[in-house]
């Protein structure tokens, strides 16, 4: 399947490696829901998953490198524009010069070299690899049960 399209309201539940450089991550798809809440900066409602919330598993084999960011502290590089999707595909960006620059991975070995950027509600996942990852939603048996920051747990 292929990641859906869109800027999404998504929480990283889950990330690991279940096999040497094989990169697993789960992301919860949420939205607004709960009731009005006032804010230091307005009325916002919480943006939550609900219990029948997607939950998609991407799987990157044989990554080459891989950076997490806080999403508080993520920038855009100079001139690029916000995408329209949370899930998007570079083959120029300052993380690929730099995993370039610091490993011998090429286009030529192992070969040509992709970098998939995931932006969530709290992170920014970037994966350097020469293939896609496997995607899928996984069965609601295999679903997380959510984020686990403080703010999360206070209701």
């Amino acid at each position: 399947m292929e990641f859906p399209r869109g800027r999404l309201d998504l929480y990283l539940t889950e990330i690991g490696e279940p096999a040497d450089n094989d990169l697993r991550i789960v992301v919860l798809q949420a939205d607004a829901r709960g009731p009005i809440e006032s804010t230091e900066v307005g009325e916002a409602r919480r943006i939550m998953p609900a219990e029948a919330s997607p939950a998609i598993e991407l799987v990157w084999y044989d990554y080459v490198a891989y950076a997490m960011r806080s999403e508080s502290y993520a920038r855009l590089e100079d001139e690029e524009p916000l995408s329209k999707d949370s899930f998007t595909v570079k083959y120029d960006s300052a993380f690929l010069t730099y995993v370039r620059a610091s490993t011998f991975a090429t286009d030529e070995f192992p070969g040509p070299l992709t970098h998939w950027s995931l932006d969530t509600l709290n992170h920014c996942l970037d994966v350097v690899s020469t293939s896609p990852p496997e995607v899928r939603v996984l069965d609601v048996a295999e679903r997380p049960r959510g984020p686990t920051s403080q703010n999360w747990a206070k209701n």
